[in-house]
């Protein structure tokens, strides 16, 4: 990093801010500029050191800190202020991001917690006020800018079977819309593989927060507590992580369960999500659960994903006619066939296609890029694009603005999930 972060460490408590300071000086890339321990000692330094982030404790004398957020950013709207709170309730983060906080942090943090928190908000700083992507050589481009739809576009990825490649697919279509569409596209990646989720692993993310953390506020959801659980990918892609530990996914389990068999929490929080943002890519387990059903009543798109191998081939038929006995809608759900490898000899595309549908991409396969992007945990597209998987994925992400360019919007019933009754009988 050629400049160092410059961070305000703002705390009434002289020994608490010895030890930020002291946890920050580990890191090479950031520079505490200025400690302050009032709120009015804060306002009187920010105008003069010009911090690029401010950790600010909650509670302070006299001018707290949310008072005091709200004056610094109103004076230099760039400044990223990470509010420190040994109160963790909602009521406080949603004040505190109203103030204008990037994030929110429960006292004490830990210090990969807080390293991490003040790299994604200085990231966030950089990007404020920037232009569109630089193009990428290779990849087709939108003339114009997004027209921001008022719902998203829901697109889950789906395997019946493991190791299909479906949380690669997912990641990196997200990026490849991201990149395709423009840095005014709102782009959001939502792990809903609630017990064993691994899209953090492979974009490389720390979360402090995750979709267990919106579970219990169904009722009560609003875009500045969303905004706080978010994660920013340097993409671009805001990402929706699973829970840390599959015990975290039992908030879940605890909700009621639709007549049509679809998880209510879930369902509730992709419908507000989805006001927020351009398209949502939905990655997802391998059982037909309540959870399955869930975005099935909610996406615009369902992809299922087969490798040409026998046993997922016929898992993937087998979902698909389910899908058919039920009279689900199947102008919304498409093939994609990955790992297609044409030097070997196999199964071809074209007879998968005639045993079920045809495919909306064929994903070459390429084991060392694809699993070396997966134990680094950086997205393979953000590096191959030039590559046949690379191209292959960019397509991916052209088909699907194709296919909703062309699919005539329907307005949906609200009683349709209840038309499926005989899916909520699988569980």
């Amino acid at each position: 990093m050629a400049d160092k972060i410059r961070v305000m460490i703002v705390d009434d408590i002289a020994e608490t801010r010895e030890q930020l300071r002291k946890l920050l000086s580990f890191d090479p890339d950031i520079e505490v500029v200025v400690m302050a321990g009032s709120g009015e000692e804060a306002l009187r330094s920010v105008t003069q050191v010009f911090p690029d982030v401010v950790l600010m404790d909650i509670n302070l004398p006299g001018m707290d800190g949310i008072a005091t957020t709200s004056k610094i950013v109103e004076a230099l709207p760039t400044v990223q202020v990470i509010m420190l709170s040994v109160q963790g309730e909602t009521d406080y983060m949603r004040r505190a991001m109203m103030a204008g906080a990037r994030d929110y942090l429960t006292k004490p943090p830990s210090a990969d917690e807080l390293l991490d928190a003040i790299h994604r908000v200085y990231t966030m700083r950089q990007k404020m006020g920037t232009g569109p992507l630089m193009p990428i050589p290779g990849m087709p481009q939108v003339a114009g800018t997004v027209s921001r739809a008022a719902n998203a576009k829901i697109v889950t990825i789906y395997s019946p079977k493991g190791g299909t490649g479906c949380t690669t697919l997912a990641v990196n279509l997200a990026i490849a819309l991201q990149m395709v569409l423009g840095a005014d596209a709102k782009v959001c990646l939502v792990d809903a593989n609630l017990q064993f989720g691994d899209i953090a692993i492979f974009m490389k993310l720390q979360a402090a927060r995750t979709i267990a953390d919106l579970a219990p506020h169904v009722q009560d959801m609003d875009f500045d507590l969303l905004r706080t659980i978010l994660v920013s990918h340097s993409s671009g892609v805001q990402v929706l992580t699973a829970p840390a530990t599959p015990e975290d996914a039992e908030v879940f389990r605890d909700s009621e369960v639709e007549e049509s068999g679809a998880n209510t929490r879930l369902k509730a929080i992709l419908e507000f999500v989805r006001q927020e943002f351009d398209y949502i890519i939905v990655d997802t387990a391998h059982q037909v659960d309540d959870v399955i059903l869930a975005t099935l009543d909610v996406s615009d798109l369902f992809i299922v994903v087969t490798r040409p191998v026998i046993p997922e081939i016929r898992g993937a038929r087998q979902f698909i006619d389910l899908l058919r006995k039920l009279s689900y809608t199947m102008d919304k759900v498409s093939l994609v066939i990955n790992g297609v490898d044409t030097k070997r000899m196999g199964i071809q595309p074209e007879a998968i296609e005639r045993a079920m549908m045809p495919a909306m991409v064929h994903i070459p396969y390429d084991e060392r890029i694809a699993l070396r992007a997966a134990n680094y945990g950086e997205p393979l597209i953000l590096k191959n694009t030039r590559t046949p998987i690379g191209q292959a994925i960019i397509n991916f992400a052209t088909e699907i603005q194709k296919y909703f360019a062309q699919t005539v919007e329907e307005t949906v019933p609200v009683s349709e999930a209840q038309k499926r009754p005989g899916i909520g009988r699988l569980l």
